[in-house]
């Protein structure tokens, strides 16, 4: 199997899944990043973990949801969603990139230039197989202890979107492979599970406007 190349200035990575470099403060972190700035890398406590090209399918996937989310925001007048190359700022050495955040207009105000600086109210990760174990693991814990509201882990290899939701001081989580899907975050956006599935995705110009009902299902 051919090994997938990353190059941070002159120094070359080689791994068909995830590298990570320990010892890493934030401004090295932001250093090599802003060198690199088509490769997603995240700091998680000290260690950067570099990602490998995303393949096709989850491009696709994203390509699907990423639209169909941020303009129902705008349309609705509820939030801001940003794509897969934005950092969020969630503490001390601790900057990832979810595929999707949003935050909802009255939170506005936390994002910069530069980052979300401070809690999305939702993230959605597009989990592959070379990332589920991170992504269920050691991500979602990053998430659950700065506090988002909601999680959205879609894994279209398994076909299930796992849901993590806060109440109160504790996380409750949902797994669906079909059926109707409802954000607690963004009010009135739904998604029907299956349309991931679909070996060519729906139009989500389409689903958009089943999803503001004026549509058909």
């Amino acid at each position: 199997m051919a090994l997938v190349e990353i190059r941070f200035g002159h120094q070359v990575i080689e791994s068909p899944k995830l590298v990570r470099i320990e010892g890493v403060s934030e401004a090295l972190y932001d250093a090599l990043t802003a060198l690199e700035e088509d490769v997603k890398a995240e700091l998680l406590d000290g260690v950067m973990v570099v990602h490998s090209p995303e393949k096709t399918r989850h491009e696709d996937v994203f390509g699907f949801l990423f639209p169909l989310m941020r303009i129902f925001a705008i349309r609705t007048k509820q939030a801001k969603v940003l794509g897969s190359m934005a950092t969020v700022h969630l503490g001390e050495c601790r900057k990832v990139k979810p595929d999707i955040a949003a935050v909802r207009l009255e939170r506005a105000h936390i994002i910069t230039e530069d980052a979300i600086e401070g809690v999305p109210d939702l993230v959605l990760e597009i989990v592959s197989e070379s990332t589920r174990r991170y992504d269920f693991g050691e991500k979602r814990k990053v998430y659950e202890e700065a506090g988002v509201p909601e999680i959205w882990l879609v894994d279209f290899e398994r076909k299930v979107v796992m849901v993590v939701r806060r109440v109160g001081r504790r996380y409750r989580s949902e797994a669906k492979s079909r059926g109707i899907l409802r954000s607690q975050v963004m009010k009135g956006f739904w998604l029907r599970v299956e349309w991931l599935w679909q070996k060519e995705l729906p139009d989500p110009t389409e689903c958009l406007q089943v999803i503001l009902g004026k549509g058909q299902a």
